[in-house]
């Protein structure tokens, strides 16, 4: 079974000593000028939810700080090493778009918390659908592209992801300052850098 953590260029260079999953080695699969990063199990890893995720973001990251990179989503597997070939070859046009549109770019993820009314109405709600809306849009206009996650909490006011030029992460960093500021009440939480996973369609 190959497990697979990304797509990236240049094939022609080495990948960087990082383990994947349970300790097994990181090879990469090519074809033309794209090249898979992967590793073969003989089955489905067994290690930790928590553990896998870090090893697997692990990879992604280090691969990133050398080449343009398509993550992969957590859990992205082929049977063999032919169906990733044939993949890659298959979505060739669509893949070499993809690291055109992240490559020096990163994706950072903005979430807004903020209480509700305990007797909300009808106004209450209107108002802070459109404070989430105006601070979606000033933190949008700061990034290459942008999209809104449905939020998860009742207090969540936004969850947005944003890919950012790497030159204009300070600027994004001091506008997420600035509306905490404008919004005391609210509470912004700003992580990332991260690889571009919300703005790349997965391998399947």
């Amino acid at each position: 079974m190959i497990w697979l953590y990304a797509v990236c260029e240049e094939p022609e260079r080495p990948l960087p000593p990082v383990p994947g999953l349970g300790g097994a080695p990181v090879e990469g699969i090519a074809d033309g000028p794209l090249l898979a990063v992967a590793s073969r199990h003989d089955g489905v890893p067994d290690d930790p939810a928590t553990d896998a995720l870090w090893t697997h973001e692990r990879v992604v990251e280090t691969i990133q700080t050398e080449r343009a990179v398509l993550p992969m989503r957590f859990g992205t597997r082929r049977p063999e090493a032919g169906s990733v070939r044939e993949a890659l070859a298959q979505r060739r046009g669509e893949l070499l778009a993809g690291l055109d549109r992240v490559r020096g770019r990163v994706e950072l993820a903005v979430r807004a918390i903020e209480p509700p009314d305990r007797a909300p109405d009808g106004r209450a709600y209107l108002a802070r659908r459109r404070k989430a809306a105006a601070m979606h849009d000033r933190l949008s206009v700061l990034a290459v592209a942008a999209c809104r996650r449905p939020e998860r909490a009742a207090d969540e006011l936004l969850r947005g992801s944003y890919l950012v030029e790497r030159p204009a992460l300070e600027t994004f960093n001091a506008a997420v300052e600035a509306l905490q500021r404008e919004h005391p009440e609210a509470s912004l939480v700003c992580t990332g850098p991260w690889p571009a996973y919300s703005f790349v369609e997965p391998l399947e």
